[in-house]
C-alpha cells in the first residue's frame, strides 16, 4: 500500500483523519468487559488483554477512514464539532481519499488476520466472530450497498457495538461470552444509542441534505433528545436491576454503577432545555458526549477497584 508521505504535514493530516480520541471510548468499553470477566474468573491475564486489544484497535480505527471516505460529499468542515461531522481532512486534502479507503481495508485485514490467529491458537472462535461482525458493522455504516446510516439503521448498528466491544474484552479473558456479559451489555447498548443520537444531532442539516436518514433527521432535535433521556434513564434502571441478579460476583455493587450512570442521564435531561440554536445544540451535544466518557471511566475505575480488592 503506497502511503502519500510528501511531508510531515501530510502525516499529521493522516493521523487527524483517524480521529484518535474515539479509540479511547472503544478502549474503555473493551477494558470494562475484560475487567468484568476477570472479576468473575478470579484472574486477569495481561497477555490476553493486550492480544485482544491489538485485534480490536485496527478495526475500530478503520471506521474513521472508511466513514470519511464514503461521507466525503456530505461532511462540511465548517459545521463539524469535536465529536461529529467527520474530520474534514478529505475536504481539505482530496488527494488523500484513495489512501483513506485503502488504509481502512488494510486495517480491517490486520484485525481479522490477528483474530484468526488468536482463535486458532487459543481455540476461541468467538473472538473471530466478534471481529468480523464489528468490522462489517463499521464498514457498512456508510459504505454501499448497505449504507446503514443512510437507511435509518445507523443507530441500531452503533447500539450493537455496545455489546461487541465489551464482549471482546470479556471473551479474551473468559474464553467466550456468557449470560453475564449479555446482561451487562444491555444498558451499555442503550448508552451507545445515546452516543450516536447525540453526535448525529449537530449534523442534522447536512445529513438531511445528503439523504442520510438518521433519527434526528426523521424526528427532529427535541424528540431525539427525548429518546436520549429515555435510553439513558432505562440504562440506569437496568443497571440497578442487575443488583438483583445472582449471576455476578457479589463483590460488584451494581447500585454504585447505576448511580454513576446518572452522570449521563442528568445531562441528557438538561439537554432538553435551551434555545435550540446552532451553538446551543453543539454545546449540549458536547456536554452529553463528555458525560458518556466520564461515566465510562468511572465505571471502569470502579470495576478495576473491585477486581484488585482481595
Amino acid at each position: 500500500m503506497k502511503i502519500p508521505m510528501k511531508n510531515t504535514e501530510t502525516i499529521r493530516e493522516i493521523i487527524r483523519l483517524g480521529r484518535l480520541p474515539f479509540l479511547g471510548a472503544g478502549f474503555i468499553l473493551y477494558a470494562t468487559g475484560a475487567v468484568l470477566a476477570a472479576i468473575q474468573m478470579g484472574r486477569f491475564s495481561p497477555e490476553h488483554f493486550i492480544a485482544g486489544y491489538l485485534i480490536v484497535m485496527p478495526a475500530h480505527l478503520s471506521v474513521s477512514y472508511s466513514n470519511d471516505y464514503y461521507d466525503f460529499d456530505l461532511d462540511r468542515p465548517d459545521s463539524s464539532t469535536k465529536y461529529s461531522g467527520g474530520s474534514g481532512v478529505l475536504q481539505e486534502h482530496p488527494e488523500l481519499r484513495s489512501f483513506a479507503w485503502r488504509f481502512a481495508v488494510f486495517l480491517i485485514a490486520i484485525s481479522i488476520t490477528l483474530s484468526i490467529i488468536y482463535a486458532i491458537t487459543l481455540r476461541n472462535p468467538t473472538v473471530f466472530l466478534l471481529t468480523v461482525s464489528g468490522s462489517l458493522l463499521g464498514w457498512f455504516y456508510s459504505a454501499p450497498p448497505l449504507r446503514l446510516s443512510y437507511r435509518g439503521l445507523g443507530e441500531l448498528a452503533t447500539a450493537i457495538t455496545g455489546f461487541i466491544f465489551p464482549a471482546m474484552g470479556y471473551s479474551v479473558m473468559a474464553g467466550g461470552p456468557d449470560i453475564r456479559i449479555l446482561l451487562f451489555s444491555i444498558p451499555i447498548m442503550l448508552l451507545q444509542l445515546v452516543f450516536i443520537i447525540n453526535v448525529e444531532i449537530p449534523d442534522i442539516q447536512e445529513d438531511l441534505n445528503g439523504g442520510k436518514m438518521t433519527l434526528p433527521v426523521r424526528l427532529g432535535v427535541r424528540d431525539s433528545r427525548r429518546i436520549m433521556v429515555l435510553a439513558s434513564a432505562a440504562a440506569t434502571v437496568m443497571l440497578a436491576l442487575l443488583s438483583l441478579s445472582e449471576s455476578f460476583s457479589p463483590g460488584i455493587n451494581f447500585l454504585v454503577i447505576a448511580v454513576l450512570s446518572l452522570t449521563v442521564t442528568i445531562p441528557c435531561i438538561y439537554s432538553l432545555y435551551g434555545s435550540g440554536d446552532g451553538e446551543d445544540v453543539k454545546s449540549k451535544s458536547e456536554l452529553v458526549m463528555n458525560s458518556l466518557i466520564v461515566f465510562g471511566m468511572l465505571d471502569l475505575i470502579y470495576l478495576t477497584t473491585v477486581m484488585v480488592t482481595p
